[in-house]
């Protein structure tokens, strides 16, 4: 009898699973479309580990997690380590990844949501909070709410309380000085990974944010020397500044708007 019951859940549960994807995927799965690709509502991943979201959690980032170095799985990336933070935001190993790979790859509102789910979640923790404002101060120059991010994480912080306070004072005041910054945590984070995939997807970051570097110094040498904001940044190819536009290794490459250079974002379908 027991063995019946459990027959007929695992039954129910398997019609349950396919029925969901049969209404949040196309009928007919496109030749493109890789199956391993397709991210399950966190309800339903619920209902399919027997209640345990945590172990649904863990799977989904483990799966966000995959191929790194490319942008072609970024939305799935994008949708997997959403359902994995709705799951469990405490997971540490989806905001860690989850922040390089979409923050850092063009991604910002999407890695923004999961360092803010993880700072609610993690109020032992004091590294969802700093990036969270430093990224909302490099990506959105929102100095209020970076300034209110990082005392949070300096109140838990021991050792580097007094350092997350220093920079609150400077957020907002220096692009370029903001942007060697940013460049200084990523070739840290970079020069510390282990796998050869993250590695390699730090990398790509890093030699982004050195195209940026190059684009500011450049304009900045424009003015200096001719005494007038750059408004056409192809005048720095004409006048002799640039060489070359500095080649972005994920391809999405960089914009000017407001007068000054940007990190192109993608847009990307959730």
């Amino acid at each position: 009898m027991g063995s019946r019951i459990v027959s007929i859940v695992t039954l129910c549960s398997a019609v349950f699973y396919w029925s969901i994807i049969a209404i949040h995927e196309p009928t007919t799965i496109p030749k493109h479309k890789n199956l391993s690709e397709i991210v399950i509502a966190a309800p339903v991943q619920v209902f399919t580990y027997a209640g345990d979201r945590f172990l649904a959690a863990n799977i989904e980032a483990i799966r966000a997690s995959a191929n790194l170095t490319t942008l072609d799985t970024q939305n799935f990336r994008l949708r997997a380590h959403k359902v994995a933070s709705l799951l469990n935001p405490c997971h540490e190993d989806n905001y860690w990844f989850g922040n390089a790979s979409l923050s850092w790859g063009g991604s910002v509102d999407q890695g923004l949501e999961l360092l803010r789910n993880a700072t609610h979640c993690r109020i032992w923790d004091e590294w969802p909070p700093f990036f969270y404002a430093f990224n909302q101060n490099f990506f959105r120059q929102d100095v209020e709410e970076a300034q209110r991010a990082l005392e949070i994480a300096a109140q838990r912080s021991g050792a580097n309380a007094a350092a997350f306070r220093t920079y609150a004072t400077m957020v907002g005041l220096d692009r370029v000085k903001n942007t060697k910054k940013a460049l200084k945590i990523l070739q840290h984070e970079r020069n510390q990974a282990r796998d050869p995939d993250l590695k390699e997807m730090l990398n790509q970051r890093v030699v982004r944010l050195e195209g940026l570097l190059i684009l500011m110094a450049a304009q900045k040498a424009y003015e200096d020397k001719l005494g007038h904001t750059l408004v056409d940044p192809y005048e720095l190819l004409k006048q002799g500044f640039l060489e070359k536009i500095p080649e972005d290794p994920l391809k999405l490459g960089y914009e000017f708007r407001e007068r000054s250079f940007h990190l192109k974002q993608l847009k990307v379908q959730e």
